[in-house]
């Protein structure tokens, strides 16, 4: 791929705020009950922004920065959608305020850029509304009623929901030069509660120059921004920042054909990253990556890799 297509691919990326690998799969879709929708709401206007977060702890919910920047430049509401049965449903809700924060954006986060595209919400149970509610005669309960109505199942969903469970590592990448990551991706695509599990076995390129990952698109759209991207053996490797939409020239020798291709674009941690995560979750699960983690980009995909490090 030319400058020129690299050029493309990030002067048209569409970030996703708004609105499937080896012998160890991660696909299964109760592996991702750490896995949340969240809505935020800018006060005083009907500004909305639908996102998704992962759960590193059980008040710290990490998602993509973007999804704030401006909604969230003065004050606004998260609504984090925890659980749901055919007649209860769990939420928490915080505010975000100059005076009462909750939103906590990587300090190198920017709009329209994918590198820091990090952020922290804090649901502080003294600041955090918790909402029972009974969907069929349209009021709120307590938790106590809520849980005594529930079949097994749902009871320890509603229960995982409230105190947590199955909080992810993080893998930290550390090459100095370009790379393909040796595991498989699969994403959390969560609608209304509804959740699926996308999922790619395609090369996955390492940048650490701008601290991300990048692949072909396999599903990412817009409202899965911050969900957890996890490897095909449970760590989570970058957080879902964008998509970038370009065209190619592919040829076979002979002829030529254009085509669309879809690139999906992940941020990733670093030593950055970590130090601000850290900083608010002591305690928080980390492997730093291995040569095994690694293997050298295939000779027909350096030109594109060294250039995507030299924009």
């Amino acid at each position: 791929m030319d400058m020129k297509n690299i050029l493309a691919i990030l002067l048209s990326f569409m970030f996703l705020c708004a609105v499937e690998v080896s012998a160890q799969k991660y696909l299964d879709v109760r592996q991702y009950n750490n896995t949340y929708e969240i809505n935020i709401y800018k006060q005083g206007d009907k500004t909305e922004a639908k996102c998704q977060a992962v759960r590193l702890s059980k008040e710290w919910f990490l998602t993509a920065a973007h999804c704030f920047i401006p909604v969230c430049d003065n004050a606004c509401q998260i609504t984090a959608k925890m659980a749901d049965s055919p007649q209860y449903q769990f939420e928490m809700t915080t505010q975000h305020s100059g005076t009462s924060q909750a939103v906590y954006l990587h300090p190198k986060a920017k709009e329209n850029q994918i590198s820091y595209d990090i952020a922290l919400v804090k649901f502080d149970p003294q600041k955090t509304m918790y909402n029972f509610k009974d969907k069929k005669n349209f009021i709120l309960l307590t938790k106590q009623d809520t849980l005594s109505k529930l079949n097994p199942s749902q009871k320890t969903e509603f229960t995982q929901a409230i105190d947590g469970v199955n909080f992810p590592t993080i893998l930290e990448l550390k090459p100095e030069s370009p790379k393909i990551l040796n595991k498989s991706l699969a994403v959390a695509s969560v609608w209304d509660y509804k959740k699926d599990i996308l999922s790619s076995e395609d090369y996955v390129f390492f940048s650490p120059k701008k601290h991300m990952l990048y692949t072909s698109n396999f599903g990412i759209r817009q409202g899965i921004s911050g969900s957890g991207v996890m490897t095909s053996t449970g760590e989570l490797v970058g957080i879902v920042s964008a998509v970038a939409h370009t065209r190619r020239t592919i040829t076979d020798g002979i002829t030529a054909q254009s085509k669309d291709i879809d690139f999906s674009m992940f941020s990733t941690f670093d030593d950055s990253v970590l130090s601000f995560l850290k900083s608010h979750i002591p305690g928080l699960p980390v492997r730093k990556s291995q040569f095994s983690d690694f293997r050298v980009v295939p000779e027909e995909y350096q030109s594109m890799a060294e250039n995507m490090e030299n924009i």
